[in-house]
């Protein structure tokens, strides 16, 4: 594994690789260190440590007493392995001069111990095998440190090649309890896991790579191969193209051309080839066209030759003859093999500030693919696909095939004349004549002169999420909020930035992958943003979809489940959309991206000036001081601006249908505006409906949610109502998707990334356990609550008649002093039947008169009492 450091909180966090990172003075400092170490080394003699110890004379060493002090220590305690220290030392400043200082850190430190301490034990095994005499008498240890006298002899190791390391390693530990063989053993494997770990940052990472760049280089010969072969067939098929010309040689005598007659009249192709004196010879008057040539008899002496006819003959024969001419095959339909997933090379970080996240081993692998089809099989299909056209008097001519994880596109190009609307039609007709379970059909496909359809694939391939927060276009991501959705029809990750959505729908039959979806966009959002980036508001008509999600430190409430509460928890929002802008305004900003940059740029220019405040006090001049005290953000005393970051607020609800019976008039309200106004301050909303009609999904919210996802409807109808085309009624379900991209008007197809119960509860008690329990805001969960109680005392007003809209409609005649039934339509947004029907309520009550023709009703009691 590679180095992982602390970051500081940033505007913006992208996963790409780290930029490189120099420090030209720490290298250049610990480049005179080595340079030093290595002189001293160099010159280092025994009789220099006792002058030094002695402090009789100047040491002789040109390092002077530190190097022989440095010298001394490292020959003591680690022999002839000392001389590794300089080059270590070299190799560091090396990495911090040439902006490699990101390699620098606990790994190197560790890996190079690890070297040298097993060199060490390994200077002495070899000292012991190749001079036993001396290892003994060396074995008495010499105290140097304590000021003990050094022997003067000319002997340059105190303890040995390997120091007192190697010799408390070899002879006092290891060869006492594993002996030489498993000492040898254990030093060789402590030695490469050294070399290993400095080499490299994932052993298992580097080993895969390799055998993927194996794996590619042999399909590169294999296609190289094939692309030769290839044009070897089209060379020989092209030389056997040609028009033939002579008389049959097994004749016993040669006839005389006669007016009219053609020369390839009774003459056979196959006994020409086997003729001599045919194919030996070559051709000497080529045709103006590519590749053909004439066959002309060989010449025989003139007495065996009859006389020629008129030379007019031949040739007005042979302009009127017919030749034979073998066509080469057609090429073979292009197959276009899904994209290989690449992986990131940097991991994911494991802690922001305070925040830990979650490790992506709590996702499940990907599912190794099964035997998938062949490409005898696509071109099968394709040909099937083509007759079925044909059946239908409609003429195609196969293009391309697309293969995808769960659908295969079979691109054809319709003949002149063919209209499109003609093969769209037949989406059916084709799904029998290829045994199919649905079949889409794109016409045109965007950009290409050709129709697609999409067939599902006999052994479709799941898409985990594991795989795309590993790839690059995840780690490689610039979006400020990215999501995970799933993989194209091209198996390429879909990572979107929820910031530039801003909101989305997502809608589709039960069972179709919606839950699957948003607990996919959570757990993206989990593994990119900390609780101070990013905060949730959830609810949960169902009750026990995200009840799990209750434990998470993002959450600012508890989920609601409570469909009276909603309208409580959308006021909130709109309420902290009104602050942020009036924030916004204050300070000077358009967005929370500007208010946060400006937090932060803030913060720099304060602690700058404090630090310069502090240094330079005596120093600064009054202006200086001036400056330095208005590095700030403006802030006023009614309106409080906060210190820190905002957070981006994210609102997900499952089930929008439910809501909308309960409270139609306050979710459309709300929903509408947040939709609208919301972008800019950080709060996006998350829509999921099952029932996507347009009682549910009126055009107010519609026209406000861009970006949609549909999974498979029951009809075209409920497509349209969610797409504004139809396509989604013909998707195969379990994650198939239509996704119209942010800024787009063209539908994406796409298998939604699977996450799976066990792996949500994995995540969610993860990051519960290092990051601590939520924290929920007590004002936001009052002023939800009190909503919610308000919501019960309308409802149980509203149960004593037989609408619950009476209570309203007495509130609009308080309003307008009229009561007439048009009023009612367009205050209360209803249709003339349900007015009608609540006024004749009100005339039963008592509270207006009869029908006064065209006029408005009278009212007869006294309204502020009611």
């Amino acid at each position: 594994m590679g180095l992982f450091k602390k970051k500081t909180a940033q505007k913006k966090t992208t996963f790409a690789p780290r930029k490189p990172q120099s420090h030209p003075f720490w290298g250049l400092l610990i480049l005179a260190i080595s340079l030093l170490y290595f002189v001293a080394l160099f010159f280092f003699e025994a009789g220099q440590w006792n002058q030094v110890n002695s402090g009789a004379d100047p040491s002789q060493n040109p390092a002077g007493n530190v190097g022989v002090f440095l010298a001394g220590n490292s020959v003591y305690l680690f022999g002839l392995v000392a001389t590794l220290i300089p080059v270590l030392l070299f190799w560091i400043a090396y990495l911090l001069i040439f902006k490699k200082a990101s390699r620098v850190g606990f790994r190197l430190c560790v890996a190079s111990l690890v070297i040298i301490v097993s060199l060490c034990g390994f200077a002495n095994l070899i000292e012991t095998y190749l001079e036993p005499q001396q290892s003994a008498d060396v074995a008495q240890e010499v105290e140097i440190l304590s000021g003990d006298e050094v022997p003067t002899e000319t002997r340059y190791f105190f303890n040995g090649m390997g120091g007192t390391v190697g010799q408390l390693l070899y002879n006092e530990w290891f060869t006492h309890y594993i002996g030489p063989f498993g000492t040898t053993l254990v030093l060789a494997v402590a030695l490469v896991f050294g070399i290993v770990f400095l080499a490299t940052d994932n052993l298992t990472r580097s080993v895969e790579n390799w055998h993927e760049q194996r794996a590619q280089k042999k399909k590169d010969k294999q296609k190289q191969k094939q692309s030769m072969a290839s044009a070897k067939v089209e060379k020989k098929k092209k030389s056997e193209t040609r028009f033939v010309a002579a008389p049959k040689p097994s004749e016993p005598k040669k006839k005389e051309l006669r007016a009219g007659e053609s020369v390839l009249e009774g003459f056979n192709p196959d006994e020409a080839k086997k003729d001599p004196a045919l194919s030996s010879e070559e051709d000497e008057q080529p045709t103006k066209k590519k590749g053909t040539r004439f066959l002309m008899p060989k010449k025989k002496p003139a007495k065996d030759v009859p006389a020629p006819a008129p030379a007019a003959a031949p040739d007005k024969a042979a302009a009127s003859a017919k030749p034979t001419l073998v066509v080469p095959k057609k090429p073979g339909i292009k197959i276009v093999e899904a994209e290989q997933t690449e992986r990131a090379e940097v991991q994911l970080p494991d802690r922001r500030g305070d925040y830990t996240f979650p490790k992506v081993d709590l996702l499940a692998d990907p599912i190794p693919p099964a035997e998938g089809e062949t490409k005898e099989d696509y071109s099968e299909t394709a040909e099937a696909l083509v007759q079925t056209l044909n059946e239908f008097n409609v003429k195609v001519e196969p293009s391309s095939v697309q293969t995808g994880p769960v659908i295969t596109r079979y691109e054809v190009k319709p003949a002149p004349g063919v209209r499109v609307e003609k093969i769209a039609s037949l989406d059916k007709n084709i799904a029998l004549g290829l045994k199919a379970l649905a079949v889409r059909i794109l016409a045109p496909v965007p950009g290409k002169g050709t129709v697609g359809i999409e067939v599902p694939n006999k052994n479709p391939l799941a898409v985990r999420m594991k795989e795309i927060v590993e790839s690059k276009s995840w780690g490689e991501s610039s979006a400020e909020i990215p999501i995970v959705l799933g993989k194209d029809v091209t198996g390429k990750p879909i990572v979107e930035d929820l910031t530039k959505m801003p909101h989305m729908l997502i809608a589709g039959s039960t069972g179709s992958g919606k839950t699957v979806c948003i607990n996919a966009v959570i757990a993206s959002l989990l593994y990119h943003s900390s609780p101070d980036d990013l905060r949730f508001i959830m609810v949960d008509p169902k009750v026990v979809e995200m009840q799990i999600y209750n434990q998470l430190p993002h959450m600012l409430i508890p989920v609601v489940t409570e469909p009276k509460k909603v309208p409580g928890a959308l006021k909130y929002l709109l309420r902290e959309m009104e602050r942020r802008y009036q924030i916004f305004a204050k300070v000077g900003v358009r967005n929370i991206a500007g208010f946060n940059s400006k937090v932060v740029k803030e913060k720099e220019e304060k602690a700058a000036a404090e630090k310069l405040d502090r240094e330079l006090s005596s120093e600064m001049s009054p202006e200086e001081r001036a400056a330095a005290a208005t590095m700030e953000v403006p802030r006023d005393l009614e309106l409080e601006i906060p210190e820190g970051k905002l957070p981006y607020i994210v609102c997900i609800i499952d089930e929008l249908a439910d809501l909308m019976m309960v409270a139609p008039q306050d979710i459309e309200t709300g929903v509408a505006r947040l939709a609208q106004l919301a972008r800019a301050a950080g709060i996006h909303l998350i829509l999921a409906t099952q029932r996507p009609s347009v009682n549910v999904i009126t055009g107010v919210i519609k026209a406000n949610l861009p970006t949609r996802i549909s999974f498979k409807v029951a009809s075209k109808v409920d497509s349209r109502t969610i797409l504004d085309t139809g396509g989604a009624e013909a998707l195969i379900g379990k994650g198939d998707m239509l996704f119209v991209p942010p800024g787009s008007h063209s539908l994406v197809r796409a298998q939604g990334a699977f996450v799976s119960d066990e792996e949500i509860n994995g995540i969610v008690e993860f990051v519960h356990e290092k990051n601590g329990p939520p924290v929920f805001d007590e004002a936001i969960q009052a002023a939800v609550e009190s909503a919610g109680e308000e919501g019960e005392e309308t409802g149980a007003a509203a149960g004593t008649y037989e609408d619950e809209l009476v209570p309203d409609a007495i509130g609009v005649l308080k309003t307008t002093k009229r009561a007439s039934t048009s009023m009612l339509q367009r205050r209360l947004k209803i249709g003339y039947n349900r007015a009608a029907r609540i006024m004749e309520i009100l005339e039963d009550e008592g509270i207006v008169g009869p029908e006064n023709g065209s006029s408005p009703r009278e009212i007869l009691r006294d309204l502020d009492s009611l």
